[in-house]
């Protein structure tokens, strides 16, 4: 495969990150007079704090399945895809996987939400198959805005699933769970200790319930955005909303992507508010919320 490269100046590649982050915050970011790397930071006043809604709704509401998703349709309650705000919703790529769809960032070379539905028997099915790493770039996407293995390497960040291989039933599927678009930037200690708790929490659900419906993203919260190599942008957060059919009922586990091993177990609603992503919007406002 031939990669090409094109050389922009500092300032070019500024503006093209402020221009992104303006589409998902709404604000403005001067450009710094110095190139940042992956240890700088990009100062930008935080969004949606927690004691504050988004109130960017206008497409938070209930719309039927893109077209590119429509091979994937069974991954979604009631074949209704998660919505997002405006801001979240530019420049965005629908993408169907063998055990999952993907709602791809060209802003942040990252998933926005990723859409799994969980049965006990494809639990019990993935248990069976060895994890095979296989990380590879998606070039069903366009090139600029396709995240890259050198984004990752030797910056200190796991490449954190989304949909995680473990929920994967077949070889097909596991091979998919480990394209780029699936991944985003994650601490080692959120990664391997604090989300790992929550998908297995998600997977012990599944098999005593029978199935769920899963929804997996990203957040970017907090008044500062960190970039690797000025391409992908780090989440402050990970959120993972599961309902439960038989149960009527949901829950939405929000992290920040650090070190702490703070989980907040949240309704779909307050969710919403926080991150701008309507997860299942086919449900009513004031579905149960599962006792943690």
């Amino acid at each position: 495969m031939i990669v090409h490269t094109h050389f922009v100046t500092n300032t070019a590649i500024l503006s093209a990150v402020s221009v992104g982050l303006l589409y998902l915050t709404g604000c403005s970011v001067a450009p710094s007079a110095t190139k940042p790397d992956s240890k700088t930071t990009v100062t930008i006043p935080t969004t949606i704090p927690a004691t504050q809604a988004n109130t960017d709704t206008q497409t938070l509401t209930k719309r039927p399945l893109d077209k590119a998703l429509q091979k994937c349709a069974s991954e979604f309650l009631e074949k209704t895809q998660p919505t997002m705000t405006a801001k979240l919703s530019q420049k965005t790529y629908p993408l169907c996987f063998n055990g999952f769809a993907v709602m791809y960032s060209g802003v942040t070379k990252t998933p926005i939400w990723v859409a799994e539905h969980l049965t006990r028997q494809r639990i019990t099915a993935a248990k069976t198959l060895v994890r095979e790493d296989n990380f590879h770039e998606e070039t069903r996407l366009p090139t600029d805005v396709r995240s890259l293995l050198s984004d990752y390497t030797h910056t200190g960040f796991d490449r954190g699933h989304l949909a995680p291989n473990a929920d994967m039933a077949t070889t097909d599927s596991q091979f998919d769970s480990f394209s780029l678009a699936n991944i985003a930037p994650q601490t080692p200690d959120n990664n391997r200790k604090t989300w790992v708790k929550i998908e297995t929490q998600t997977r012990n659900l599944t098999n005593q319930y029978g199935s769920a419906y899963v929804v997996t993203g990203v957040a970017f919260l907090t008044p500062e955005v960190k970039r690797l190599k000025n391409r992908v942008l780090v989440p402050s957060h990970f959120f993972k909303a599961v309902y439960l059919p038989s149960q009527h009922q949901a829950i939405a586990f929000l992290s920040p992507n650090d070190d702490s091993g703070t989980v907040e177990k949240i309704s779909l609603s307050t969710l919403k508010k926080r991150t701008g992503v309507n997860v299942f919007p086919s449900l009513p406002s004031n579905v149960a919320t599962i006792a943690p």
